[in-house]
């Protein structure tokens, strides 16, 4: 009676083992039902943050150097939405994680309270910068509580790509415009040198022959540098495989920026020398910030086709003969290759 009880105990448990070692594994929730979770999520921080971010869509909108900001989330979008195939179909929320950019949007709102109460904040700008950094990483919070790592790594540039929807601090505008001004004045110094004119500079200030000439902290072109910094990064992400190459796109900015600032300086002042006396006057000075930044994607987008270029070769040799797939922006796909030797038996 014992035997045939441990008999039956012990099938009885094999069976058991049996199920679950063949039961498939939890792989979390369908991901179109956390994307709703995290819309409602999203919608409820948006309503918390209603205040500060309607003032920041109307400074934003009263601001050219922040007018770019209405753009970020739709390209942010797009970009997602190219690569939407690639979605896990099922997610799980990781809430340990999700501490960490809610506590940086708790801190955020933290060194507001403080720096506002120091005076610290002199600009709306700059109150804004925290509420918006908050109201961000809440949502960052949110999309790692409810959609975990795996769709976060999935689409991990054009999430990050979201910080550019921050407002610029005060200080930080302020050392970039100083920093370009000066820059842009040692160029224009050697531009003038080059060209035979004649010059005598003291710091800022250039005399030339009729015409005395400053530069200002407000010609610095920080919103056009800006936009070419922004630029130069989702240039890089849709075009470039190699970090480093990457890295080089997004650093080319700066010169370019001191040298358009420096080359606007010293064409406005030779066409107002030998042109027309009024051309310093003129919209070409006053306006003309658009006409030199459509020059100044000349050099860049001639950067970028050379980079790709340099790209190509570089996974070219990386790779076996006829194995380097079609590019599509600007990136190698590589999973028909991966998946004939899979057929072979690689």
């Amino acid at each position: 009676m014992s035997d045939h009880t441990s008999n039956t105990s012990t099938s009885l448990f094999s069976r058991l083992s049996d199920t679950a070692r063949f039961r498939p594994p939890v792989e979390g929730h369908p991901v179109v039902r956390q994307l709703r979770w995290f819309g409602l999520f999203g919608v409820l921080i948006s309503l918390a943050f209603a205040g500060p971010l309607a003032q920041y869509a109307r400074y934003a909108w009263q601001t050219e150097l922040y007018s770019h900001v209405f753009l970020i989330p739709f390209i942010s979008a797009y970009m997602i939405g190219q690569q939407w195939s690639r979605r896990p179909v099922r997610v799980r929320g990781s809430p340990l994680l999700a501490i960490v950019p809610a506590g940086v949007g708790v801190a955020a709102l933290q060194a507001r309270a403080w720096l506002g109460g120091q005076g610290l904040l002199a600009e709306p700008c700059d109150h804004l910068f925290w509420q918006v950094l908050a109201w961000l990483s809440f949502l960052w919070s949110g999309l790692l509580l409810f959609l975990g790592t795996a769709f976060t790594r999935t689409y991990l540039f054009p999430l990050l790509f979201l910080v550019f929807v921050l407002p610029m601090p005060s200080s930080l505008r302020d050392g970039v415009e100083i920093f370009l001004q000066h820059a842009s004045a040692e160029v224009a110094a050697g531009l003038f040198w080059l060209t035979g004119t004649t010059s005598f500079r003291d710091g800022l200030i250039f005399q030339l022959p009729g015409l005395t000439i400053m530069v200002a902290q407000e010609c610095s072109g920080v919103r056009s540098t800006y936009v070419l910094f922004i630029v130069s990064w989702v240039a890089g992400y849709w075009f470039l495989r190699s970090y480093g190459l990457r890295a080089v796109l997004v650093a080319s900015v700066l010169p370019l920026a001191v040298a358009r600032n420096a080359f606007r300086i010293v064409t406005i002042s030779l066409l107002t020398l030998h042109v027309d006396p009024r051309v310093i006057d003129s919209p070409l000075h006053t306006q003309g910030g658009p006409i030199f930044f459509a020059l100044s994607m000349v050099p860049f987008l001639a950067l970028v086709w050379w980079l790709r270029r340099c790209d190509q070769k570089k996974e070219a040799t990386r790779l076996p003969p006829g194995e380097v797939g079609d590019r599509k922006s600007g990136q190698i796909k590589l999973g028909e290759a991966t998946q004939a030797k899979e057929d072979k038996g690689v």
